[in-house]
């Protein structure tokens, strides 16, 4: 995580939050409007996004950044027959946009074919599944379904998480949603869980946690910075780590595949930083 704060100087009162972006940093205002978007601006300990913000003199501005998208190429992490677990990094998305972790593979892989087979969200770090072809990706579709992978995840949640919050079950956008919870280790601030989910409803865990007041930390979306501890106001982006699959892949009678992605190192700096293990 790269963190920078600076003050407001009297000759930069009045002016607006992206200009005076560009001008410290010293970049493009494409490119301080992106900080923007992504909400990693704060002033004076508030998540700003608006780009024409008006600054006071002595304001404080904060700029968190995370270094999870330097990464030099994408780790595979399992193959079998035509289906391949990768590391997806924080920050990217998984396909759609020429900027994507699909786009990367495919270059980096050699192969235009490769299409992802679901998806994580931008900030989401961890295991994702891709096909070698969209025969293989089509093979698939029934095993998801049928919901025959397992998908766990980590995470940092606000709060002190009760033992007794074990399942979370609420629909979400008119379809049911399960949520399995299990506690690693909790704080006065925090708790770190391992968390299980059968369906694959869009936010799905970012909504459940949300809902039971526990929102994962850093969630631009479903939690606010308001009240919280500094740590954990500047996170660079959501606690929330697919940290394992396991699925049957077509074609092969061997047994499942079994991919566990580690923990990246931002998620283990919050972890330490939270004293939580």
């Amino acid at each position: 995580m790269i963190k920078e704060s600076f003050q407001v100087k009297p000759h930069e009162e009045g002016n607006a939050l992206l200009e005076v972006l560009a001008d410290r940093l010293r970049c493009s205002k494409k490119q301080a409007k992106a900080l923007l978007d992504g909400k990693q601006v704060m002033v004076n300990s508030q998540r700003i996004w608006m780009a024409k913000h008006k600054l006071s003199t002595r304001d404080v501005i904060e700029v968190i950044r995370s270094e999870a998208t330097a990464v030099k190429k994408i780790d595979i992490l399992k193959k079998a027959g035509d289906i391949l677990v990768v590391n997806k990094p924080a920050g990217l998305v998984t396909n759609d946009s020429a900027k994507s972790l699909e786009v990367r593979l495919q270059r980096e892989l050699r192969n235009p074919e490769l299409c992802a087979v679901h998806r994580l969200d931008r900030e989401t770090s961890g295991c994702v599944i891709f096909a070698k072809n969209t025969e293989a990706k089509a093979a698939m579709i029934p095993i998801f379904k049928n919901q025959e992978v397992v998908k766990i995840y980590r995470a940092i949640v606000n709060g002190r998480v009760s033992d007794q919050l074990q399942t979370i079950t609420r629909d979400i956008d008119g379809e049911s949603a399960t949520t399995m919870v299990n506690v690693l280790d909790r704080s006065r601030h925090a708790s770190y869980l391992e968390l299980r989910i059968k369906t694959g409803r869009t936010h799905q865990i970012r909504k459940h946690l949300a809902a039971v007041r526990h929102p994962v930390l850093g969630d631009k979306g479903y939690a606010g910075s308001k009240g919280l501890a500094d740590i954990l106001r500047t996170l660079p982006r959501q606690m929330l780590h697919a940290y394992r699959l396991v699925l049957p892949v077509p074609g092969k009678a061997n047994g499942p595949l079994r991919a566990t992605a580690p923990i990246p190192a931002d998620f283990q700096e919050a972890l330490k930083a939270l004293k939580l293990k």
